[in-house]
């Protein structure tokens, strides 16, 4: 008896990852602001549009050899932490270390801006069509959006796990508003944008990895299930499944999606356009005009939540492994949730966002009314690392 109870009070990640989830994760990960973005960047650096499409389809498989080469690997190493683990096993602990700091205070901040930003231009693009939404205002809802998703995993593994799974479905269901009436139009006989689709003049070698860079930046979210491997359920059956169904998932609805834009939208048409769903609806399907741009932020709020579930655990391992603060390896008592890892996460991304937070927009006034905000934050930012540096002294 003593046994027992002493192991349900226990404090540790429960696993309540499911396969369900699992997939739910990679999806949401996957389906964010790049499907709506990226296609832009691809087509500007691969040239044409047959082109585009073969980067497109290279990008998916690339991903899917790194998402089978890391289901390997989380079916051997038992850890949580993701590329953080992965090189503190392979390589030791100096790559991982500097691996660590640069993906906290460089890499992560920067992809989460990307994302929170496209999170807000989608969300306010209804109310403002057909002008574009204000610079001050699309940031200010950016940083409500990751606070709400920072406070959420703060709550609750389950919630935000379930979470993931509605907005997965919701990212799926943006894909298809934008594939049917893309290729209804297509069997309709509109091909007049694949014409000479592989035009070998219009192709710049030199180029081609930008194309790429944008085509996997859409890809990216293949290895989100090696963050939570402990908090999953049987995970030698369920990562690699995941994964597997997950990337052809993907692979297909991302091709059938650019072939929908390059349908009813020109090469000229796509380059010009800042948001290219909203484009193809208002040119394709103008009754979903107002539902396409919010469905595409919820895309990226769940993307946002993804990154937040999956980083935060990365952060905890390190602070496990020696090498990160070991206030950071806390769990909360009641909810189980890494809180001191998930609250820190706070921290880079606000000095990124407040740095210079009407930068961008010449044409408007910095409002006053936003300075006591600014200069609140400011201070609970600057008590946060003073936290932080203390541990690190204690450390």
């Amino acid at each position: 008896m003593g046994k027992d109870k002493k192991k349900e009070e226990a404090v540790f990640l429960r696993k309540k990852i499911t396969l369900l989830r699992a997939f739910s994760l990679l999806i949401g990960s996957m389906v964010g602001s790049g499907i709506f973005i990226s296609p832009k960047g691809v087509l500007k650096n691969s040239g044409t549009v047959g082109f585009s499409l073969v980067v497109w389809f290279a990008c998916g498989l690339l991903s899917m050899f790194g998402a089978l080469c890391y289901a390997e690997l989380g079916t051997r190493i038992t850890k949580s932490g993701g590329h953080y683990i992965y090189i503190l096993e392979t390589l030791g602990p100096l790559p991982s270390f500097l691996f660590l700091w640069a993906e906290f205070f460089a890499i992560r901040p920067a992809n989460s801006a990307v994302v929170s930003l496209a999170f807000g231009r989608y969300l306010l693009e209804p109310f403002f069509a057909p002008c574009a939404a204000p610079v001050p205002a699309v940031k200010l809802v950016s940083l409500l959006g990751y606070y709400a998703v920072l406070t959420l995993n703060s709550w609750s593994v389950s919630w935000s796990a379930r979470l993931q799974t509605a907005l997965s479905i919701v990212k799926l269901l943006a894909l298809v508003l934008i594939i049917v009436p893309g290729m209804m139009l297509l069997a309709q006989g509109h091909t007049e944008n694949f014409q000479d689709a592989f035009d070998k003049q219009s192709l710049v070698p030199d180029k081609l990895p930008l194309a790429f860079y944008a085509g996997m930046f859409a890809y990216s979210g293949w290895f989100q299930t090696s963050f939570v491997r402990e908090e999953l359920v049987r995970p030698e059956r369920n990562i690699p499944l995941a994964v597997i169904v997950s990337v052809i998932t993907v692979i297909v609805g991302y091709m059938l999606t650019n072939v929908s834009y390059y349908t009813a939208l020109g090469t000229q048409d796509v380059l010009a356009s800042p948001a290219v769903a909203v484009s193809f609806v208002q040119r394709a399907c103008r009754s979903l005009i107002s539902v396409v741009p919010v469905l595409v932020a919820l895309s990226c709020f769940g993307t946002m939540n993804g990154g937040i579930l999956t980083f935060s655990r990365t952060l905890f391992v390190a602070s496990r492994e020696g090498q990160w603060p070991p206030l950071f390896s806390m769990i909360h008592i009641r909810r189980h949730t890494p809180l001191p890892a998930v609250m820190l996460m706070l921290f880079p991304m606000a000095l990124h966002r407040i740095s210079h937070p009407w930068s961008h927009c010449p044409s408007l006034p910095s409002p006053r009314a936003a300075e006591p905000i600014q200069d609140y934050v400011t201070q609970k930012l600057q008590l946060l690392l003073e936290v932080v540096q203390q541990e690190i002294k204690t450390y």
